[in-house]
């Protein structure tokens, strides 16, 4: 008798998630983006998610985006001269590629079989407790961070 029930249950709740594997990170893709920059300096050191494979590689693309430390260039887009396009106005196509360089320093070199760049995100951030955003920019390849621990002169 509890048996069908049982199913209905989790037909229900399958349902309310999502029956594709990415119904619960679709809506956390659109919490993301609805986020202003003040959330994000709310949740940047507290909030942590765990991430593998290809999940991971979306995330970091938040954090990466989203950085509340990035260093931005001050110039205006009308000072730059030729005809070539500010590179914010160029469309990516693969939003969260890696220049072949930053690709083969996480490479393994052949004579001690450790990282170059010692950890990897996926061992400090596919674990039960996961990793704060702030742990993720800190894969970030492009991004100019403020260090928060440099001396001031």
């Amino acid at each position: 008798m509890w048996l069908p029930l049982a199913l209905c249950v989790l037909l229900e709740f399958a349902e309310m998630v999502g029956a594709s594997p990415g119904g619960l990170d679709d809506a956390l893709e659109v919490t993301f983006s609805e986020r202003t920059r003040a959330d994000w300096e709310k949740v940047w050191h507290q909030e942590s998610h765990s991430r593998c494979r290809e999940k991971l590689i979306r995330h970091l693309y938040w954090a990466c985006e989203k950085d509340i430390y990035r260093i931005t260039r001050r110039s205006m887009p009308e000072k730059r001269s030729g005809g070539e396009p500010e590179r914010s106005q160029q469309v990516d196509t693969y939003p969260w590629a890696i220049e072949r360089e930053v690709a083969y320093s996480f490479l393994r070199t052949r004579r001690t079989g450790k990282r170059r760049s010692g950890g990897s995100i996926t061992a400090e951030c596919c674990t039960r407790t996961g990793c704060t955003w702030e742990e993720y920019a800190e894969y970030c390849p492009s991004n100019k961070r403020l260090n928060q621990y440099r001396r001031r002169k």
